[in-house]
């Protein structure tokens, strides 16, 4: 693919959706049903609707300013020294995530797959891995996660489909039996689950179409959507929101339960494992290439490359620090409320553009 040319309406929605399936897919109905129990299944469709709201935001901040990233735009609609202080923090996140990512992905991997692997082995194959994809630029990005969308929605879709007749309904009698706190609590947990549509700060320069970026980006939140509510919903109505609260990977317990054709594949589960490699590592290349483009504009330099070789460690060191499930909580919870705080910073932001009148919506 030719860089001029850009990306296409369908690969801004590939990117979107594969940049948000990741990592948490393994335990999005234990957070939904230890956070809001019996009422999971509309807290987690509401923290979606939410999210999609916010990468609206994104996107009518981005088209403001179509031929610039984040990095860029923060500097004029805040000023030279917010809007560089705020890139460093943009940067900062995105290294933080990008080590939350490997770190989670080796962990469960070692649990569900190869136990007698070393972590850092583990951790240090994906990363060569997600080296040599961002060196690819966007457009190898956008093409990997086309290519893996509909294997990785397929799989899952499977899961979902092949459960849904066990679903016992009298199980979700007690809905909003506690009112609306227990989904208002779920909400703000949830949200986190749906993080990753922040790649829509560095799409607008990219974009083959800029008019469609509002429609395209907004649809990549759908998918994620359905997927999570389903998920969630199928779990709680199964095993009900008290087991499935205490189950570390549901998603997991879920496809154990499939036997596909008979006996043809007894361990639907080992199959499902292979393509959430595929949606983890669709993640891990979307931050990373944030983090080295955000470096890359502060620097404000063009060429990126050099700035991937040099961030890798800091990720792995980042990664490998946590000791046990306590410093490895800290270290998710930081880069939770990290992202919670860069996707809100977008409503002031759109805000002050639009008072001190700062970019303009552009047509072509």
């Amino acid at each position: 693919m030719k860089k001029s040319q850009g990306l296409s309406n369908f690969q801004i929605t590939a990117v979107v959706t594969e940049s948000v399936i990741g990592l948490i897919t393994l335990s999005i109905p234990r957070i939904a049903a230890d956070t809001a129990g019996i009422d999971g299944v509309f807290a987690t469709f509401s923290a979606g609707i939410l999210s999609a709201a916010m990468a609206g935001i994104i996107v009518l901040l981005c088209r403001r300013f179509p031929n610039q990233t984040v990095i860029e735009f923060s500097q004029e609609i805040l000023g030279k020294f917010l809007g560089r202080l705020y890139g460093a923090a943009f940067a900062a996140y995105c290294l933080l995530v990008s080590a939350v990512i490997i770190r989670g992905f080796a962990d469960a991997l070692k649990v569900l797959l190869l136990p007698k692997t070393p972590l850092e082995f583990v951790m240090i194959t994906m990363l060569l891995l997600c080296i040599y994809c961002v060196v690819g630029g966007i457009s190898t990005i956008a093409k990997i996660c086309e290519i893996f969308l509909l294997p990785v929605i397929g799989v899952i879709g499977l899961i979902i489909l092949f459960n849904v007749p066990d679903v016992e309904m009298f199980r979700f009698r007690a809905v909003f039996s506690n009112g609306l706190m227990p989904i208002l609590q779920g909400i703000s947990s949830i949200a986190i689950a749906y993080l990753g549509y922040e790649i829509l700060f560095f799409l607008s320069p990219v974009m083959k179409n800029k008019n469609k970026i509002v429609s395209y980006g907004i649809a990549g939140m759908v998918v994620p959507i359905i997927i999570y509510t389903s998920l969630v919903f199928v779990a709680i109505g199964i095993d009900g929101a008290l087991a499935t609260s205490d189950l570390i990977y549901p998603t997991v317990q879920l496809a154990r339960r499939i036997a596909l054709l008979g006996s043809f594949i007894e361990k639907f589960d080992i199959f499902f494992i292979i393509f959430w490699i595929l949606a983890v590592f669709t993640s891990a290349i979307t931050f990373l290439y944030m983090a080295s483009i955000s470096v890359t504009r502060l620097a404000g330099l063009r060429n990126y490359k050099p700035f991937i070789f040099m961030l890798v460690p800091f990720i792995y060191i980042i990664a490998i620090l946590p000791q046990n499930i306590v410093q490895i909580s800290m270290l998710t919870q930081s880069a939770d409320y990290a992202g919670i705080l860069m996707v809100s910073s977008s409503v002031p932001m759109l805000l002050i553009s639009l008072i001190r009148k700062k970019g303009g919506i552009h047509h072509g």
